[in-house]
Order: C-alpha cells, then sequence, then structure tokens
C-alpha cells in the first residue's frame, strides 16, 4: 500500500481548474479542508486524478501538487468528496510539535468539533461529532473494537507520522466501530539515495515549578535505498517527570481514574521496507510503542463540591499492587499493489496488531487478598486483510471508477486481573464484509458516488464467572474493612451473529469556479461492547439470550467552501442519529464505578475555517464549532434527555497567526478558547458535572541555526489556571485535576 502524497502534473487545464486548485492550495496552508468523501473510509491509498473536463480549451501547461486523501477508499480529487476532513500534513504537524507533542491537544486545536485533551494518555472523552473516532496506523485499525481502552493518543512516536487525516461522519465502506469517522496516522515512507542519518534533543520542562517536571527526549533515524529499495527507520526514547499545574502543585500521578503520563519511561521504534517491482510495489513496516508508569507519588483527593483539586503526595508502600501501569502497542503491515491486473488497480494489505494497557490499581472494585490485587489489563490481537480493486467505467462518464473489495478481521479481546484472573468474558469477533462504490459525473460541474456495503459478523464469548456484581446485597468487607464483592452471577458463553448492508450516497455540484457545495448521507454500524456490561451482570445468564442489539447510525452533512483572492473558509452543517448510544451512571453502591445505559440519540452542530494572507508573510486562520446532543432515553421518540459531556463537548474556538521572515524563521502564535457546559445542574452522575471554560494561549519560534534546526514553544503561555473538561465532568474528587501550567519545549534537529 502507497502512502506517499500524490503530485499530479495537469499538462492541460482549464480555467476553473486552475483557480479550483489555487484554492486548494490555500486551504492547506491552514490544513482544513472540508471535502466529500462519500464516507468511504478505510485507509487505502487513494490518488487524485488528472481532470479532463474542457480539454479542449486548454491554454497552458501547470504543475500542482494535489492532496491525496489516503484515508479514503474513493480515488477522487477534493472538489468530488462528499463529507468533512482535516489533513495535518508534516509541515503544520512540525509546527504543533514544537509546542506539545499531546496528539490530543494538537488535534483539538486543528480539528474542528474534536473534544480538549485530558492532559494524560487517556482518550477515554475523546469526541469527534459527539462520538468516539476509529483510530488508524497506516490504515490499520488500533482501537479496540471489543473493550475501548482509550489509548490510541499514545500508541505512536508523532515524530514517525507524515500526515494525519481526521474524516467526520458514518462510514458505510469501513464497517464496524466508524459513528464518529475516524483518524488515520499515514507514517513517512522510505527514500531511496545515499544512508542519511538524523539526531533530534529535546526537552520539555515545567514553566510554574522550575525544579523539576522535566521531559529529556532522544530521536534517531536513518533512511536510504537503491534504485528498487528503500527503507526508514526511527526510534524514540523519552523520560518523563511529574506534571505541575498553574500554582506549581504536583498533580496527581494518575489524574483522572484512567492512566497517567507522569513519571514514566517511553520509547518506540518504527521501521518501513519497500521493494520497487517490474509492475507493482510491496512494503513491510513495523511500528512499535511502550509507556510505562514508575512513580513514587499517589493521588491526594479533592473536594469537588468545594472546588479543591486533586493533588499528589508520596506514597506509602502497597503490597497489592502487583505491577506497574503500561500500554504498549505493535502494528505489523504488509502490503502489495499492483497498477493493471485485468484492467483494474489492486490495493492489498494484510496486518497485524497487538496491544495490552494494565490499569492503576484500585482497592474498592475487586477482592483483595494477599493472593489477589486490584488491578485490571486489557490485552487485544487484530488479524486482517483487505483487497480493493478500481475499475475504470469510461462508458459511464469520463472519469467514472468503481471500487469494489474484500475485508475481513479477526479481533480476540481479553480483559483479566494481572494475578491471573478473569475481569470480563474472553470475546472473538470474526468480521467479513463485501463493497462497492461507484463515483461519476452524469452532468458537468455535478459529481455522484453511490456505495453498499455486507457486512457479517460473529462474536463469540466464553463462559464466564463474575467477579463483581454491584447488586447492594452483594458488597461484603474483608477482616481489614475493605470492601469486596460477592462472585454472585454465571454468564453462559455463546456465539451472537450480526449483519449490516449500510448504503453511503453523496453529490458535490461546482456552483462557479470559487464556490463549491456538498450534501452527503451515510449509514455505519457498531457492535455492542457486551463485555463491559456482562462483567458486573447481577444475575445468571445466557449470552444467547441476551443478544443485544447493533449500534445503527446514519449521518447527514451539507456544506459549502468559497474561495477569495486571498483567503478561503467552509461551512458545513451535521446531523447524526443512533439506534443504541452508549451512556453512563453511577454505581449506587459504589459511586466510584460506573454502570451503562443504552438509548437512541441524535447530535447535531457546525463547523466553520477561514484563513487568509494577511500579506506575504503574514497569515492567520481559525475554526470554529458547536454541537449539541439529546438522547431517547424512555424510547418515547421523544429525546429530551441531554447527551453527557464525554460525548458533548463544549464550543471550541481555535485560532493562529504566523509570521514567515522568509529567511528560514517562523513565528506563530495560536490559542485555544473552550466553552462551557451545564446541562445537569442538579446531577452527581459521571460525565454530567458543570464544564467551565479556559483559553490558552501557545507561542513558537523556528529557524535554522548552524548544520540544523533550533525550535522553541511555550505551551500555555499564560498559564492559564484551569480544570480540563474530563476533570470536571467526571465530577468525582479522585479525578479532580487541573491541566498543566506554563511548559516550554526546546529541541534542536540535524541531519548527516
Amino acid at each position: 500500500m502507497d502512502f506517499k502524497l500524490a503530485t499530479i502534473k495537469w499538462r492541460k487545464v482549464t480555467k476553473y481548474n486552475k483557480y479550483y486548485l489555487r484554492w486548494i492550495s490555500k486551504m492547506n496552508k491552514h490544513k482544513t479542508i472540508s471535502a466529500i468523501v462519500g464516507l468511504t473510509f478505510v485507509g487505502t491509498s487513494v490518488y487524485a486524478q488528472e481532470s479532463d473536463k474542457n480539454d479542449a480549451v486548454a491554454e497552458k501547461k501547470e504543475e500542482i501538487e494535489v492532496i491525496r486523501v489516503s484515508s479514503s477508499r474513493l480515488a477522487t480529487t477534493l472538489s468530488t468528496m462528499p463529507g468533512s476532513v482535516t489533513v495535518v500534513d508534516q509541515e503544520e504537524l512540525g509546527k504543533q510539535l514544537a509546542v506539545t507533542n499531546d496528539l490530543a491537544s494538537i488535534l483539538g486545536q486543528l480539528v474542528p468539533g474534536m473534544g480538549t485533551s485530558s492532559a494524560s494518555p487517556a482518550n477515554i472523552q475523546t469526541s469527534l461529532r459527539g462520538r468516539k473516532p476509529v483510530f488508524f496506523i497506516d490504515g490499520v485499525p488500533i482501537t479496540p473494537t471489543l473493550n475501548d481502552v482509550g489509548r490510541e493518543l499514545r500508541m505512536i512516536d508523532p515524530g514517525v507520522i507524515q500526515r494525519i487525516e481526521v474524516v467526520r461522519g458514518s462510514s458505510a465502506l469501513y464497517g464496524n466501530s466508524a459513528g464518529a469517522g475516524f483518524i488515520n496516522y499515514i507514517t513517512g515512507p522510505g527514500e531511496k539515495g545515499p544512508v542519511e542519518f538524523g539526531l533530534e534533543l529535546g526537552s520539555q520542562f515545567s514553566l510554574s515549578e522550575t525544579g523539576e517536571g522535566f521531559r529529556p527526549s532522544i530521536r534517531l533515524s536513518t533512511t536510504g535505498g537503491s534504485d528498487a529499495v528503500d527503507y526508514r527507520a526511527v526510534a524514540y526514547f523519552e523520560e518523563t517527570e511529574s506534571f505541575f499545574d498553574a500554582d506549581g502543585d504536583r498533580i496527581a500521578p494518575i489524574p483522572n481514574g484512567f492512566s497517567g503520563l507522569a513519571d514514566s519511561s517511553i520509547s518506540s521504534f518504527y521501521g518501513k521496507l519497500g521493494f520497487d517491482l517490474e509492475e507493482g510495489r510491496i512494503e513491510v513496516s513495523a511500528n512499535t510503542y511502550k509507556q510505562e508508569q514508575d512513580t513514587d507519588y499517589t493521588l491526594v483527593n479533592g473536594d469537588v463540591e468545594n472546588g479543591i483539586k486533586a493533588t499528589a503526595a508520596k506514597k506509602e508502600p502497597d503490597s497489592f499492587e502487583e505491577s506497574n501501569q503500561f500500554h504498549e502497542n505493535l502494528v505489523l503491515n504488509l502490503s502489495y499493489s499492483h497498477p493493471d491486473i485485468f484492467g483494474s488497480s489492486l490495493n492489498s494489505q494484510l496486518y497485524y496488531q497487538e496491544s495490552k494497557s494494565i490499569f492503576g490499581y484500585s482497592a474498592t472494585r475487586f477482592t483483595k487478598t494477599e493472593k489477589a490485587s486490584g488491578q485490571s489489563d486489557t490485552s487485544s490481537e487484530k488479524i486482517g486483510l483487505r483487497i480493493d480493486l478500481r475499475t475504470p467505467l469510461p462508458q459511464l462518464s469520463k472519469g467514472a471508477e468503481l471500487l469494489w473489495g474484500f475485508d475481513f478481521l479477526n479481533d480476540e479481546t481479553r480483559a483479566d486481573l494481572v494475578d491471573g484472573r478473569t475481569f470480563a468474558p474472553a470475546q472473538e469477533l470474526s468480521s467479513k464484509a463485501l463493497f462497492a462504490q461507484l463515483m461519476f459525473e452524469p452532468f458537468e460541474n455535478f459529481n455522484f458516488t453511490l456505495g453498499v456495503r455486507h457486512e457479517r459478523s460473529a462474536l463469540k464469548l466464553d463462559d464466564f464467572s463474575s467477579l463483581l456484581t454491584y447488586a447492594t446485597s452483594s458488597i461484603q468487607k474483608d477482616d481489614e474493612g475493605h470492601i469486596t464483592y460477592a462472585e454472585l452471577s454465571n454468564i453462559q458463553g455463546g456465539t451472537l451473529d450480526y449483519d449490516a448492508t449500510p448504503l453511503n450516497i453523496g453529490v458535490t455540484y461546482d456552483i462557479s469556479a470559487d464556490f463549491n457545495v456538498f450534501a452527503g448521507f451515510s449509514q455505519g454500524f457498531q457492535v455492542t461492547g457486551v463485555g463491559r456490561e456482562l462483567r458486573s451482570w447481577p444475575e445468571h445468564v445466557s449470552v444467547e439470550i441476551l443478544n443485544p442489539d447493533p449500534n445503527l447510525i446514519d449521518s447527514y452533512e451539507v456544506g459549502v467552501r468559497k474561495s477569495w483572492d486571498k483567503a478561503s473558509g467552509t461551512f458545513a452543517v451535521f446531523y447524526t442519529e443512533s439506534s443504541n448510544g452508549l451512556s453512563f451512571r453511577a454505581d449506587p453502591t459504589n459511586p466510584d464505578v460506573a454502570l451503562t445505559s443504552r438509548s437512541g440519540d441524535r447530535v447535531y452542530g457546525f463547523e466553520i475555517t477561514l484563513d487568509a494572507d494577511l500579506t506575504e508573510s503574514l497569515t492567520i486562520g481559525g475554526t470554529y464549532a458547536w454541537l449539541e446532543g439529546k438522547a431517547d432515553k424512555n424510547g418515547d421518540g421523544s429525546y429530551d434527555d441531554y447527551l453527557q459531556n464525554r460525548r458533548i463537548p463544549p464550543q471550541k474556538l481555535s485560532m493562529f497567526l504566523e509570521y514567515d521572515t522568509g529567511n528560514d524563521w517562523i513565528t506563530r502564535l495560536q490559542g485555544l478558547y473552550s466553552g462551557s457546559r451545564d446541562r445537569f445542574p442538579d446531577s452527581t452522575n459521571f460525565w454530567e458535572g458543570k464544564i467551565n471554560s479556559f483559553t490558552t494561549i501557545d507561542l513558537s519560534i523556528s529557524g535554522e541555526v548552524g548544520p540544523g534546526t533550533l525550535i522553541i514553544g511555550i505551551s500555555n503561555m499564560l498559564n492559564e489556571d484551569y480544570f480540563t473538561n474530563i476533570s470536571e465532568s467526571a465530577q468525582r474528587d479522585n479525578r479532580y485535576s487541573k491541566a498543566p501550567g506554563a511548559t516550554g519545549s526546546i529541541r534542536y534537529k540535524f541531519q548527516f
């Protein structure tokens, strides 16, 4: 599978095409591109095709670089894509990495409709248009299908990413677990030529507590190759000390109850090897990432009711904690492409993905003895195959194409305790799908896409005996007074069968050379994560009798794109509805435990992007997003209950001002405003706490110094004192942590 950027040489270009591509180029400067994708997403390579409209009237030759949206299975130019896409290229990503290497912060800054960072490895509350997106590395899904652990923003070294593609909306051609859209990390390819090495040294450090809080790092890389072979390898190491808030107080090592980054070691290795055949190409790649926390500090509870933040203190030895918290990920990828097999081009991919997480210690959720721990872990293994064929259909219209193929996925997921006991039933998902997507131009300036997918899945669950139930009668205490839970329920395993045939349809119309409108509809579905419910089921039950329904999702979107001489902007309105959305409520017997419930829901909102060149050296731009959502908890079609903050983030405004001196130095000032949300004023439930607004300002300066590049950045430059959205939303004393205060960053990199 080839993920290189496509550069298309347009030999004969009409006045319209030249103007439109200049608009695309301007849009790319801000890296937020509203485009219609027909919801055909999976992460296979896609190439922009040469336009042949009005070919006879072309006046001269031009060479223009066109973005190839590799997270779409549909081969199309941006001008014909029916949905919203944000493309973060390597240049823009580098500017953001000058301030922070937190991908959640980077995407929160650049992607309208996406929530803000939790300031931890956990992206439990990561929301894209009100739903959890699916994450990929080079098209390989890294989001656990069956038990979401929310760590996908800490599974790759950002330094190996060449481009990030964020596609919003349901995904008929991707299939399961794509209600929000997806985020695809595209890694850099090998480079032919002499061997070249790279070295990057740097550190981040707290500016509110200057004695501690350092995060030194080193990144080593090499590229090279011959005429037929190319390669790239990157190794990264980082040591992280504690984090400090705006007052200089130490933040709890696990600030939000899910996981923590403080006092961690991070190691990563990425390698890619490519072979150019006489016809076709083979690529082999591997990516490993591990973050392990080993801290001497522990949580000091805050007080939500009185606005007192949680902090940290030196911890006492605890004989029950058996393992350090860690998260690790492995992706192996083998791809093969061929330009012509019986008149169709072929892209195929065989992959293996493995992830494992060990979570923090809990004294109240599990039976506690000298031989039993309070730590859970989740592991997942995926094996998958994708085959795509693209067949030109010139008899239908110029540029018409049929994309069709086959997908296979097998996912085995376990949730255990580190002492060997089973925490939730072992699950295995086997999924097969056929799909087809047609794109053609029935009329001039009018593009039409139509797609269908048929997917069949079998979810197998093992027999299981619950370790804990949340019924009041099950509560017990051991000799030391610790809460324990009786083993009361037995779950009889079995196989649940699912099938779905989602559709998608999209249209675009070019009203004029600088004005484009679009509309799209798509369907998606998601296999219900039954493991979470069954691990706390209060009575004996058979899985086959339970047979939960999948979550079915319909997405609608309309929008416009407009270009002026020195500016460009987009506006999109969206609406999605699902049959079986997820929400949480507190267990009445243990307020630190969340129980789940499902109901139909609706999410709606709008997004705006705008950027402009004030002068040749000065550029400004920004995004704005507002969304809301409601659920039908009573099943009567009323949709009167607001969706929780875990799903719906507050309104968000981001802006930037960038000055390019023209002599290799760039200065960038950017800000982010996150609004307030208070939809549950009398609730003490999970994810229903009042969220207050905050504003952060970042500054970065980069330029050539000696043989390399010096990069200096300050995150939260004004030292804004605020709680993260996830801390306020959870409204639990042990999760009520503030965000880091002002943080500096300095790096120097060079090649030799």
